[in-house]
Formats: structure tokens, C-alpha cells, sequence
């Protein structure tokens, strides 16, 4: 599970991103916790790209709601650091719930307000910030892997879960009902283990499954050829990109990213799992080069802090970041 500030600026849909996470850090500053989480990160929200969608007025609170182009509602939590982005995707006879967000807010509740369809829920991955409410749903898919066998078995344990409620890191109220002493994500059923290629039929539209790992080894992304829209999970988001802890590989992370790119043709949106959506596909191949020239030593300059024990670097490009092991 990853977290999502970044301070890099850059030029999205016309208009400027101000300093995405609202911080700029000085150059000489290698604490860990400004490095990942920016002090009153939240002063830079509302973000400016989402005037561009129709805002849907719910009953939860928690949430806010976007109806998006081609039959898709985008389910944003701006109130807790990671801002995570669900997707609610309508067919004719099914709907996909692409992940479950954090489990602080009743997004079974929401989805059942949205829509009168039978819902599956389709996990990008097995982070505790994807999967907060997969055990609130009967259909449920995801990538098949031990590292999300074991999410299904074990879920996420009260000491896991948090961080995502540390100081600093929530600023809206939280829902009624919900107990922050017992936050966790209980264990779930997996009713369809997913493999690459993959397509979910949901009646007039297919999703396909693309493995993308490198930021864990379940990643997917999920690909609408018709619509020309493509989910990339925590694989892609305008913010500092996480290949840096245990279950993370950069050598995946390039392979996965070339294979993004020779898809392209097939898409035109890329909607990731935080912050923000509908970003243009272009900047796939700017990521690309700058994780290669990471991998080759030549990219530059960087930040360096230590996370759980980890020695890591930070390389700050326009529209986004990546934070990786140090060699």
C-alpha cells in the first residue's frame, strides 16, 4: 500500500497543476517523512482537474462522485491522504467496481446508489488502500499470485492499517460509525483468480486484464479498447511512483511499463487509482525513460531518506516521481 503526495509541477489538460500535494521541499531536506507525506498537504485541495467532470451529489459524504464520459463513475476519498480513486464501470447486464478503496467509507452503500446492476468487484492489486471493502461484495476478482492469495487469506491487520490514520494524514471527518481503534480490512472471497489476458464481460463491454507488475506482483491494468480507456492502478498516477519496498521490482517495473506503452495505440485516457483522472496517455513513455535512466545511473539528480529500514532515492520529474531502493 503506497502513499500518494508529490511536489513536482507540470502543465496536465491546459491548465497548471499547481504543486500537486501543495509542498515544494528544499533540496537539502532528506526527511523521510517530507519526502513521502508533505506537511498540509490537503491546503492544495480541491484539485482543478476535476471541474472537468459533473459532480454527483450522494448520501455518503465521505466520497465524492464524478460522472465521467463512456458509462464510468470515478469514487474519489479526498478526506485521507492517499486520496484513492475507485472506478464504477457500467455494462449492459454487469458493473465492475474497479477496487474497493480504503475501507474507511461504506462503498457498498455508495455502489448500491449508483447502480441497480450486479457488481464485480476487480481489484488493480492487493494493497490494503484497493482492497478496504472486498469482504462487503460476493463476486470478486483479482490477480492471481501468492502475494494476493495471501491478502485474500489474511487481509490487513489493525497494526498494517494505521498509518492511514496517523496524524496529518485525514482531514475530513470521518464517517459515522466508523472506529479507528478496530480499522483494518477483514479477509475476503476470491470467487475469480485473473491471469493475464483475461477479459471481464459486462455486457457490451469487455474489461482486459494486462499484468503490469513492479509495484507489487499482482499489479494489472484493465483495458477498454472500445471506450479507449485504460485503468492503471498504483502502476501509473501523477504523484511519486513507489518502487522502492520489499514487493516491488524495478526490472518489472520497466517491463511493464514498455508493455503499457505498446498498447497505447488501443487507448487514449489512463485513469489511475489516485489523485486524479482522465490523464492523457503521453506521459507513460516520459515515466518509461526516466525509470530506465534510473536503472542505468544516469538520471540525475535525487533526494535520499530511509524508509523502514530501506535506503531510498527520489528523482522529482514534471507530472510525477519515483522513489526507489538506493543501489
Amino acid at each position: 500500500m503506497g502513499f500518494s503526495g508529490f511536489d513536482a509541477t507540470g502543465i496536465r489538460y491546459g491548465r497548471e497543476i499547481k504543486h500537486i500535494k501543495g509542498v515544494f521541499w528544499e533540496m537539502a531536506d532528506t526527511n523521510i517523512g517530507d519526502l513521502i507525506v508533505p506537511k498540509k498537504w490537503y491546503e492544495s485541495l480541491p484539485r482543478e482537474s476535476w471541474e472537468r467532470f459533473e459532480k454527483v451529489e450522494t448520501g455518503f459524504p465521505w466520497f465524492e462522485v464524478y460522472q465521467l464520459p463512456s458509462d464510468v463513475y470515478a469514487l474519489y476519498e479526498p478526506g485521507q491522504f492517499e486520496e484513492v480513486i475507485s472506478y464504477l464501470v457500467l455494462g449492459e447486464e454487469r458493473a465492475a467496481l474497479v477496487d474497493t478503496g480504503n475501507g474507511i467509507g461504506d462503498v457498498k452503500s455508495l455502489v448500491e446508489e449508483l447502480t441497480d446492476l450486479p457488481v464485480t468487484v476487480v481489484n488493480t492489486h492487493a494493497h490494503g488502500d484497493h482492497i478496504g471493502q472486498n469482504h462487503a461484495f460476493n463476486e470478486v476478482a483479482i490477480y492471481d499470485t501468492p502475494f494476493s492469495r495471501e491478502r485474500e487469506r489474511e487481509g490487513c491487520s489493525v497494526e498494517s492499517m494505521a498509518h492511514f490514520l496517523e496524524e496529518g494524514m485525514v482531514w475530513k471527518p470521518l464517517p459515522e460509525g466508523f472506529d479507528p481503534a478496530t480499522y483494518n480490512v477483514p479477509t475476503f472471497r476470491v470467487t475469480r483468480w485473473l491471469g493475464d489476458g483475461d477479459e471481464i464481460d459486462l455486457g457490451g463491454r469487455r474489461l482486459e486484464v494486462v499484468h503490469t507488475p513492479g509495484h507489487s506482483p499482482d499489479s494489472v491494468c484493465l483495458l477498454d479498447r472500445e471506450a479507449r480507456l485504460f485503468w492503471t492502478g498504483d502502476t501509473f498516477y501523477n504523484a511519486p511512483l513507489y518502487v522502492y519496498s520489499p514487493s516491488t521490482d524495478l526490472d518489472q517495473f520497466i517491463e511493464s511499463y514498455d508493455k503499457m506503452v505498446g498498447l497505447s495505440p488501443h487507448y487514449d485516457w489512463l485513469l489511475p487509482s489516485h489523485n486524479e483522472t482522465w490523464v492523457g496517455k503521453g506521459i507513460l513513455r516520459e515515466v518509461l525513460e526516466a525509470a530506465r535512466s534510473i536503472k542505468t545511473g544516469k538520471a540525475g539528480e535525487y533526494k535520499e531518506g530511509v524508509k523502514d529500514g530501506i535506503p531510498i532515492r527520489r528523482y522529482d520529474y514534471e507530472g510525477f516521481a519515483l522513489i526507489v531502493r538506493a543501489p
